[in-house]
């Protein structure tokens, strides 16, 4: 696969908030039609963004989580700040926000709520529109980091882990502790050894997988609240594990084998996903991947070593080729989102930026006609 790149004027489009426009590289792959458009940023001196989610219903908010403890909410479509959460209290107590969610479906209120965890250990459940926080779930001790959360379909039930090595599952209803899936002994659940960075639930809301930092990816039975499958290999650092269907995607801080496919029922790779094709022995280490949420056969993942933003493309047999991206980003890439309803890709970086850029046609890249119509499949 031949990949041309192309650099881009960034001082030629849309002006940028609070900072300074950055040069950097776009990449596509020759047989791809489409590319990513820089399209602005947001910009926190002094802070580094360690999450980034639009929010499901139609993407018109980005929620952006920073390492002072706040959030911001923007506009998507030009980054234009709403709103900040933030808990009450003096800045300089606040800890990083780790993760975020946005809650599936709306409350009996109608409210869209957001969900941030936090290294202080606190679950909060805010309303992102009005700044107002609704709930806080507390840790039952204090050193109680945690760094990934994950909702059911339904918004049922609501995931949360991190530094102790257990996951905790609670009534989203009712904000209470259901269960705890940890390590049970010899005789019992071989839980993690580790920090756990990533946990997702399946379809089914049965099943829930978590990744953590002793190289192993567990499939739990909800059920019983033991393992029921071990992934043995994925060094996963961040928010790198996802689901669809019964396919695991993972996405590992290493230079090589970075991102692979393995099955949900039978734990077997099914396939390694090249992350540079045209140069095997290029470092990727990835920090963040996913799924595209709409199913347009796409996968978007985010490396430190080049600072790069690749979106890999579902082809024949269900393989997934690099199609298009950036590189040479001003900072590292720490998170990454791809919005459900729009072709918009976020990134949040360590330099405390958050970049948007868009999916368009590569005959539209210089121009200011947006592609209406994704369908790559």
């Amino acid at each position: 696969m031949n990949i041309h790149y192309s650099d881009v004027d960034l001082d030629s489009v849309l002006s940028t908030p609070k900072s300074a426009v950055q040069h950097y590289d776009t990449m596509a792959s020759a047989e791809s039609v489409f590319t990513l458009e820089f399209k602005r940023q947001v910009q926190e001196e002094g802070k580094r963004v360690y999450s980034v989610r639009f929010d499901p219903d139609d993407n018109r908010y980005l929620a952006v989580g920073y390492s002072d403890g706040c959030i911001g909410i923007y506009r998507a479509s030009n980054m234009e700040q709403t709103s900040v959460l933030a808990e009450s209290g003096m800045t300089d107590e606040r800890l990083p926000v780790s993760c975020l969610r946005w809650r599936p479906k709306p409350t009996l209120d109608k409210e869209r709520l957001l969900i941030s965890a936090g290294v202080d250990g606190n679950i909060c459940y805010w309303n992102p529109l009005s700044s107002k926080l609704i709930a806080v779930i507390k840790p039952e001790k204090e050193s109680s980091d945690l760094l990934c959360l994950d909702y059911t379909k339904d918004a049922t039930w609501l995931a949360a882990a991190g530094k102790r090595r257990s996951i905790k599952v609670f009534d989203d209803v009712k904000r209470s502790l259901i269960m705890k899936l940890k390590h049970k002994g010899q005789s019992g659940t071989p839980g993690h050894s580790n920090r756990i960075f990533s946990v997702k639930f399946d379809e089914t809301g049965k099943l829930l997988a978590s990744a953590s930092w002793d190289m192993t990816v567990k499939v739990w039975d909800l059920s019983s609240g033991t393992v029921i499958r071990n992934i043995f290999g994925p060094e996963v650092s961040g928010d790198a594990l996802d689901l669809q269907g019964d396919t695991i995607l993972t996405g590992s801080h290493r230079p090589k084998n970075a991102l692979q496919m393995w099955d949900l029922s039978s734990g077997k790779l099914i396939r390694e996903i090249d992350w540079n094709p045209s140069k095997p022995s290029h470092s990727s280490r990835v920090l963040s991947a996913q799924f595209d949420k709409a199913e347009r056969g796409l996968i978007v993942a985010c490396g430190a070593s080049k600072n790069e933003v690749r979106v890999f493309e579902k082809g024949k047999e269900g393989k997934y080729d690099f199609a298009f991206g950036v590189t040479n980003v001003p900072s590292i890439c720490s998170t990454v989102d791809l919005a459900g309803k729009e072709n918009l890709v976020a990134v949040g970086c360590c330099d405390g930026v958050c970049r948007m850029f868009e999916i368009v046609r590569k005959d539209e890249h210089e121009g200011d006609k947006k592609l209406n119509e994704f369908g790559l499949l």
